[in-house]
């Protein structure tokens, strides 16, 4: 079997520089980490190189096409991981200090089939945001993303009157800007004889996540965003 020296851990667009040949000024660099012996990774963010993909396609003895390509996937891969973080996050950080009656219900809402199983909500619920967390402080292929509830932004959600999310819109900082959208976003509420909530979630999925979820979850969301915010 074939030993890797480097694995392909992203596409960066921030670092400009080849680590390999010195040249400057490259649209994007390749993030590659090394690998030991057996193939598995060997280091931390700090040790991973960013080549431009002359460079890296040297050092795998892979086509430029290949590096690029497998690049490409691999953050097509950190992106989705990052997006499940969010998720996480938006739902399970506001009820990360809940009662413990109140975590459960929410956990084994969304996991009802580990109700009853020994699983413990609470042990579930920590991991859940430890991971998530961990994801998004990653910096192998950039800064870390926004992780607290402190960076949850608001959201409109207009639900039509079937229960299906016809709008998601971030809630601007401006008081003024934000009552004339909630103004108008009530009315094509009104127009489609559906309904408005506003949540709060690190982006705009996520809000979808939370405004699906339960009422529990959505009085622990606004709960904890109020008490970020005062």
């Amino acid at each position: 079997m074939p030993t890797w020296k480097w694995k392909i851990k992203g596409i960066v667009d921030d670092i400009t520089e080849c680590g390999c040949c010195g040249r400057r000024g490259l649209k994007r660099t390749v993030a590659m980490m090394p690998l030991d012996a057996d193939g598995n990774e060997d280091g931390t963010a700090e040790d991973v190189v960013y080549y431009g993909t002359s460079c890296a396609a040297t050092a795998l003895s892979w086509t430029q096409g290949k590096v690029t390509n497998t690049a490409r996937a691999a953050q097509a891969e950190r992106d989705q991981r990052d997006a499940y973080a969010r998720r996480m996050l938006s739902i399970y950080a506001p009820v990360e200090f809940a009662p413990v009656r109140d975590k459960a219900r929410v956990y084994y809402g969304r996991n009802q089939h580990q109700r009853d199983t020994g699983v413990k909500a609470t042990e579930e619920v920590a991991k859940l945001l430890a991971q998530a967390r961990a994801t998004l402080a990653d910096t192998t292929t950039g800064p870390a993303r926004p992780a607290r509830i402190e960076d949850f932004r608001r959201y409109v959600v207009i639900f039509t009157s079937d229960d299906r999310i016809s709008l998601v819109r971030r809630v601007p900082e401006e008081e003024a800007e934000g009552q004339e959208q909630a103004a108008a976003a009530q009315r094509r509420a009104d127009e489609i004889r559906g309904r408005l909530l506003v949540v709060a979630a690190l982006d705009a999925e996520s809000a979808r996540d939370v405004a699906y979820s339960d009422d529990l979850t959505r009085e622990w969301n606004a709960k904890v965003w109020q008490a970020a915010r005062a």
